[in-house]
This record gives structure tokens, sequence and C-alpha cells, in this order.
């Protein structure tokens, strides 16, 4: 309604107003006769003087309200981006759920009966020419490992391990890095659970990614993880105190490409601190979309 008034009609109109009061009273002056004996010159110069100044507090409060006007339209886009955000973040999480129930349910079972009948037919063929001995047993190999590979797949889609929050998992996969590596680890939270479930499996494979890296490259006798939340913003840091990375900037592989391209599609950064001998940092920076009515979501 306000931006009605800062249309030109209006303004032309609120000024001749004010130039035909100012008329008015003027022809009133003059009519009144030797009652009142004003100057023509000096009584011309007043009421310009009120139309400038009428005009120019109508040019301030045409500022003040397009500049309120301005921050509004602000304020409502970036409520609209945040709760678009948010919908998309939500839709893509109950899509990974989906794929992952089909592939479970439909593929695994697929696989899981094919494995059944090589084994039947593996055990009624017993005995039978070394070749077909060995064909049965590669095709079981081979079942076995598309097995593994769905598997991997329907874990990266929605690991089981967050449906107890973020915080256990990343605890959960810190004792098993350092059970099977012997690096000592240490972890600081300082996020709440919904900032937490906001982008659980990014952060879940940036830690799983930054852990084999350093178990393979880093030579660490030390690593700490810290998640924070810096007012719309969460913060993940994955520090060693390894070699470091060779090269300027350092080279990545495909896992941290990979990553990268992940971080970037949901709207964060994220980058590697590396001196050689001096240890690696990543840290990622993940934007926190103001989602009413969050809670996490259900298989």
């Amino acid at each position: 309604m306000l931006h009605r008034w800062l249309r030109l009609p209006y303004r032309l109109s609120i000024l001749a107003c004010l130039a035909a009061s100012a008329l008015a009273s003027l022809h009133a002056g003059h009519a009144a006769g030797p009652l009142v004996q004003a100057d023509p010159s000096w009584s011309l110069m007043t009421v310009c003087a009120l139309l400038l100044g009428a005009l120019a507090l109508l040019l301030w409060r045409q500022h003040r309200l397009a500049l309120r006007l301005q921050a509004l339209e602000q304020q409502r886009a970036d409520a609209e981006q945040a709760r678009l955000a948010c919908e998309q973040r939500k839709a893509r999480e109950q899509e990974r759920l989906r794929i992952g129930r089909d592939i479970h349910d439909d593929l695994g079972q697929h696989l899981l009966t094919l494995k059944i009948d090589l084994s039947m037919l593996q055990t009624s063929t017993h005995g039978a020419t070394p070749l077909l001995a060995r064909q049965l047993a590669m095709m079981a190999h081979n079942v076995d490992l598309s097995i593994a590979a769905l598997r991997r797949v329907i874990h990266d889609l929605r690991p089981p391990a967050l449906d107890a929050g973020l915080q256990a998992a990343c605890d959960g996969l810190l004792a098993d890095f350092q059970r099977s590596t012997g690096i000592d680890c240490s972890c600081e939270y300082l996020l709440d659970a919904a900032a937490g479930s906001a982008h659980g499996p990014l952060l879940y494979h940036a830690l799983q990614e930054g852990l084999a890296n350093i178990a393979r490259h880093a030579r660490a006798t030390h690593v700490q993880l810290c998640l924070q939340q810096v007012g719309d913003t969460l913060a993940c840091r994955i520090s060693d105190d390894g070699v470091g990375l060779s090269g300027s900037p350092p080279r990545l592989g495909c896992g941290l490409s990979g990553m990268h391209e992940r971080v970037a599609a949901a709207g964060g950064s994220l980058h590697i601190e590396s001196l050689s001998g001096a240890g690696t940092t990543l840290r990622l920076s993940l934007p926190l979309a103001a989602c009413p009515d969050e809670s996490p979501v259900q298989g």
C-alpha cells in the first residue's frame, strides 16, 4: 500500500493542493485591503519558500518510504530463499530415502535370490566338470561383489549411523578410525541436534573421506574434529598433525573433488589448508536454512 504514495500523480496532486492553498491565502491577504499591507514580491517569495519546503519534506518522506520498502522486500526475498532451500533439502533427503528403499527392496532381493539359486546350483553340480565349477564360483563371486556395491550405494544415500544423530555417528567413525589406525582422536561439538540434522549425510561423508585420506597419506599421530554453529552457518573442521599435502594448491584426489562438488551444490564451501610437515586442515562451511517445523526425516 505504501508504494502507491510514491507515484508521480500523487506527488503532483499534493503539490497542487499546497500551491492552491498558498495562492488562496495570498489572495485573501490582498482582499483584506488596507487591513493587511504586504509587499507582493515578499508574498511571492514566501509562497515559493513554502512550496520548496513542502517539496523537500515530500521527497525526504519518499526516500524514507523507498528505503523501508526496499528493506521489507529484501527480507521477504531472503525468507523465501531460505524456505525454498529448506524445502529442496528436505525433498532431496526424502528422495534419497525412497531410492535407498527401492534399491534394497527390489534389486537387493533379486540379487539375494540369484545368490541362493547359484548356491543351490553349485550344490547340485558338485563333482561335475571343473570348468563348470569354476564358472559357477566366479558367478557367485560376482554376485557377492554386486551385493557389496549395492550396500555401499544404499549406505551413501543415507548412512544408517545417522539414525542416532550426527554426533553419535561421528563418534562411531572416530572410534573405529582410532581402533584401526592407532591415531589418537578428539572432537568438539558446539551445535544443537536440529543444526546437526540439516546436513548430516554430507558432513558424515566428508568426515569419512577426510579420515580415509589421513589414514592413507598423513602419517599423523592426532586428529581433531570440530563441529560448531556460527550464526546461520554450520562449520566443520578436520585437522591432523601429519606430513601435509604436497603442491600449492594441494592436489586433490577424486574423493575430495567430489566432496567439493557436493558441498558447492548445498550452497557451502570447502577449503584445505596444508603446509609440508605442518599437517592438514579441512574446513567446511554450510548454510543453515531457517526451516519452521524442522524435524528429522523418518524412513
